[in-house]
């Protein structure tokens, strides 16, 4: 009787331990209880993968024998697939290890097609048997949907970051990067946007590289966007063959968002009412504005100096209406680009030296707003300060600052090379950090408000917008590629003379415009933050044995007084 009980036990037991098995296997959840939520997804994210109705298939060329770090990005980024996974069945993926080719040449070809498809190598010292070794690791991911391909880097540039804390930034980035990547391959509709002409702006072999990316930096507005140009002074026609207001008014908002790029000619009043009234109906602005005349070309040839002056641009008054005004003035920064001068001559041999242009001012953002967070660093030149004014029901947010060791001179400014011949003294670098750029989100009032409209015809202006976004720059060079004498256009961020390559250009403008069109929620995954748990050095250092003993013999200890305890409650049990 005893044995058949027993068995009965064991029998019920198998058929408790199959039933939960079943429903573990059908009932999949996950509790995060991490203090940051990082395995939580985003809404965007949740929203993305439900839009997808065909196989994802995402290659990873993150394995293989990897340093902890790595290691570290690839687990993160297999955890994020899994959740992707869960929520979609349609998400597969593979880890790939691009150095296991047998040969030599196989490798290689590897190689040169993950670097066609945009993925940037990573050269990796590895230390094996008391020797130093390099290995070359590609820590990006192809994905494809539907016959079309997507490519994303997973290891973030960012200049003037220890490796420790890019590798956080990239796990922190790893979701948004995954979601962007899908998102632009689900998406078949794409907003139309324009660039504004008629103020000699910046034409479009200068924003080549930010419209259809030329270089192997991936991320251009065309994967996100109809792009277009305008002139807005380019008028249609009314019943009486005069120039229509209301009809071009029209014609600008057939596109969701303008970018004014460095115009160097004044608006008139007709101008600018046509591009209050875009806004008071709701258009989106992005403007990229110099507050000071002033570029390399005029410092060329024999030249001894050249004079920075006051561009007035006739926008004051409009801008001052929304919120903000761009000062005439130039931002002279430690933190800045480089440029050849000639230091001396060997012979007739002109002695050419890479040298810091304080004019040039790398931005390196730090602030944790979605658009600017963890961006590589943004290449600028001549750049003026903004300040804000009083405006009712908006909010202004400092996107970019220069560096703590700034310098601000007003226009006119004599701008001379000679400058370069002596020892910068830090002590006049103490203007501390300059706002350069603003996000301004409200209501905006129009800039007509109690003005008479410039009008020629019975067009009632709008006076307040719906709730509206803009971005103004303080800088016209932050899109503007480097074309050269032959008409090569060169990648946006890049230095052609000392060959290096800021990203944070490329990057601000795109986020910065998805965020203005509304994609808010998908920039947003870009505030996540994971937070960087790092081991004490010096504790590991003078006590690793300790810690040794204690993380290995613990569990051990642990196990063992279970085993001992559960002895004893069986031993009193059956006494």
């Amino acid at each position: 009787m005893i044995a058949i009980k027993r068995h009965k036990s064991l029998f019920i037991n198998l058929i408790v331990l199959i039933a939960i098995n079943v429903l573990a296997s059908k009932l999949y959840f996950r509790l995060d209880l991490t203090e940051e939520k990082k395995y939580s997804l985003n809404d965007a994210t949740k929203e993305t993968l439900n839009s997808i109705d065909d196989i994802v298939y995402v290659k990873v060329y993150l394995n293989g024998n990897l340093p902890a770090g790595f290691v570290r990005l690839r687990n993160s980024c297999q955890e994020t697939l899994d959740e992707f996974r869960y929520h979609n069945t349609l998400i597969e993926y593979q880890f790939i290890d691009p150095n296991e080719a047998d040969s030599p040449e196989d490798r290689k070809k590897i190689y040169k097609e993950l670097s066609e498809n945009g993925l940037e190598p990573t050269n990796l010292q590895v230390q094996a048997n008391n020797s130093n070794s390099e290995q070359i690791i590609f820590p990006g991911a192809i994905i494809y949907y539907k016959g079309r391909s997507q490519s994303l880097n997973l290891l973030q540039n960012q200049i003037g970051t220890n490796p420790e804390n890019v590798l956080n930034n990239s796990v922190e980035s790893i979701e948004y990067e995954l979601t962007n990547a899908i998102h632009k391959l689900i998406t078949n509709y794409k907003p139309k946007i324009a660039f504004l002409d008629g103020h000699n702006e910046l034409d479009e072999l200068e924003t080549a590289d930010i419209n259809h990316s030329l270089g192997l930096v991936k991320g251009s507005l065309s994967e996100y966007f109809s792009i277009d140009r305008i002139d807005i002074k380019e008028y249609e026609l009314d019943q009486n063959n005069s120039p229509s207001l209301g009809n071009q008014i029209k014609r600008l908002l057939q596109y969701k968002a303008l970018i004014i790029a460095k115009p160097t000619k004044a608006f008139t009043e007709v101008d600018k009412f046509l591009i209050d009234q875009y806004i008071m109906n709701g258009g989106k602005t992005m403007w990229f504005l110099d507050g000071v005349a002033m570029d390399m070309d005029s410092l060329k040839g024999n030249a001894p100096f050249s004079m920075a002056v006051p561009l007035d641009l006739n926008l004051t008054d409009l801008l001052f209406k929304y919120g903000v005004r761009v000062n005439y003035d130039l931002v002279m920064d430690f933190q800045a680009d480089q440029i050849p001068i000639i230091v001396g001559y060997q012979g007739n041999v002109p002695q050419q030296q890479l040298l810091p242009w304080f004019y040039h001012p790398i931005i390196i953002p730090k602030n944790k707003q979605s658009i600017v967070k963890n961006l590589d660093g943004i290449k600028s030149a001549f750049v003026s300060t903004l300040d804000t004014v009083k405006a009712i029901n908006i909010k202004k947010t400092p996107l970019l600052f220069s560096s703590p060791y700034s310098k601000i001179v007003r226009a006119p400014h004599r701008v001379s090379l000679s400058i370069l011949e002596k020892e910068p003294q830090i002590e006049q670098f103490n203007a501390g950090e300059k706002p350069i750029a603003y996000l301004l989100e409200g209501e905006f009032q129009s800039a007509f408000q109690n003005r008479i409209a410039p009008n020629n015809e019975s067009l009632k202006p709008k006076l307040t917008s719906p709730s509206n976004k803009m971005i103004v720059f303080g800088d016209g060079d932050i899109i503007k590629n480097h074309v050269s004498s032959s008409g090569n256009a060169f990648p946006l961020g890049y230095n052609q003379f000392s060959k290096s390559q800021f990203n944070g250009n490329k990057q601000i403008i795109v986020n910065a415009l998805n965020y203005l069109m509304d994609n808010e929620n998908l920039i947003n995954i870009r505030a996540k933050e994971v937070n960087l748990r790092l081991l004490n050095k010096s504790e590991i250092k003078n006590n690793r044995l300790k810690w040794q003993l204690i993380n290995t013999l613990s569990p051990l200890a642990i196990i063992s007084l279970i085993i001992v305890i559960f002895g004893v409650v069986r031993k009193r049990q059956y006494r």
